[in-house]
């Protein structure tokens, strides 16, 4: 039996470390985006092992879980709160969509990922969407 993939293939980690990149001045060498990289990467992580199938298994919901405990523990190195807030929004949001049996795309969490950076560079959410946008083309060579 063949599991139909549920979550972007494409790394929102690496996608987010390349918007991050582009950001002028001191922003873009900012740790801050290094760090929600890392939290992103282990959020992807974690909704992959909960929604990797239809019938998600004791370790996998374990997996995931663990998973989500590093995305959180990560993020609060920040202390800020709106960081925490897109997040879950985020797993909210992907969460849904599988609920009514479809499957979270890129697309699906562009505007969460525009937000985390629009926190980190201050610029307006619509950059910040320009910014992520050009990354996934970078990232996946206009495949997604």
């Amino acid at each position: 039996m063949e599991t139909k993939r549920r979550a972007p293939e494409v790394s929102l980690r690496e996608i987010f470390l390349r918007a991050a990149e582009g950001l002028p001045g001191a922003a873009g060498r900012d740790y801050r985006g290094a760090v929600v990289a890392e939290a992103l990467g282990h959020l992807q992580e974690g909704f992959g092992a909960h929604y990797a199938s239809e019938a998600t298994s004791d370790d996998a919901i374990l997996v995931g879980d663990h998973a989500y405990a590093l995305a959180v523990e990560t993020i609060a190195r920040l202390d800020e709160p709106r960081f925490v807030g897109v997040a879950s929004r985020m797993i909210r949001d992907g969460a849904g969509e599988i609920s009514r049996g479809g499957m979270v795309s890129i697309s699906l969490w562009t505007p969460h990922l525009a937000q985390l950076l629009g926190i980190i560079s201050g610029e307006n959410e619509g950059r910040s969407r320009e910014r992520i946008n050009a990354a996934i083309v970078e990232v996946t060579d206009g495949a997604e």
